[in-house]
């Protein structure tokens, strides 16, 4: 397990008070949550408890009905006015989003784009990337998760755990602050987890700022600085992850925790 701690001063991303429903559903019930920059954060919970929500209401993929996120000291979705908060438009609400990375369950790749095309559309398109300097940060970024002899080729020749690994390194190519991973291997062949979480425990030891949902315990154990338990729309247990995952103070953690590693 990583020994990086949390980090003091100002967090890179403060939640509070995070709300959102869906009809009489409601999902998220008033979760607070601060990363700070470098800490790798696991967050842990049974299907449908909220987790997945939380991370989409980050980078507004979802409205919330209630609360405010902050990250890197800007407040997302809503701006001041003379009359108050006032949401922004789906213009600024882009423009905010390209502070995050979002690596997704299903790898969203583009099947007629080749690898390379696919990591470095964004940065030519969004950020006005030279195609020059493009193609050197997809090859960099490539070479970064192990794919550098695979920039020509199409994603239907690619397994599962090199298409997520192309994911990531889109995700990468955009240099966002931070990283949001949604179960990136809940998708995979037990065979191709281990590629795509040893990339991640990778960028976690270099200090890359990351929320990652998930289901796999043992990235969390070895990578996570933090873990984060989510139950009926709640945070239930936050704390250093050898403290989580060797002696949980929620009983709702201890349940899971023996429910996922007795599967």
């Amino acid at each position: 397990m990583t020994d990086r701690t949390r980090s003091t001063g100002q967090p890179l991303l403060s939640i509070r008070n995070l709300r959102k429903s869906y009809g009489d559903n409601e999902v998220l019930r008033g979760v607070s949550l601060d990363l700070h920059r470098g800490e790798t954060v696991a967050i842990l919970g049974a299907s449908g408890s909220g987790k997945s929500t939380m991370l989409r209401c980050v980078n507004y993929l979802e409205r919330p009905d209630g609360g405010s996120i902050t990250l890197g000291g800007e407040l997302l979705g809503c701006e001041l006015s003379s009359r108050g908060l006032r949401m922004l438009g789906e213009g600024k609400i882009s423009r905010q989003r390209q502070k995050t990375g979002m690596v997704f369950q299903s790898f969203n790749l583009f099947p007629h784009w080749t690898v390379l095309r696919n990591v470095i559309d964004a940065p030519i398109h969004v950020r006005g990337l030279d195609k020059g300097k493009a193609r050197e940060l997809g090859l960099r970024l490539l070479s970064r998760v192990g794919l550098e002899d695979r920039a020509d080729s199409y994603p239907k020749h690619l397994s599962g755990g090199q298409q997520q690994r192309v994911s990531i390194a889109r995700a990468l190519a955009m240099e966002p602050e931070l990283l949001l991973f949604d179960e990136p291997t809940s998708a995979l062949d037990p065979a191709n987890v281990g590629e795509v979480t040893s990339v991640m425990k990778q960028l976690a030891d270099e200090g890359s700022t990351m929320m990652v949902v998930t289901h796999e315990v043992g990235f969390a154990r070895a990578a996570a600085s933090r873990v984060v338990v989510v139950a009926n729309g709640s945070i239930v247990e936050d704390g250093h992850t050898e403290q989580v995952l060797q002696a949980p103070r929620s009983p709702i953690t201890e349940s899971f925790l023996e429910n996922t590693l007795h599967r």
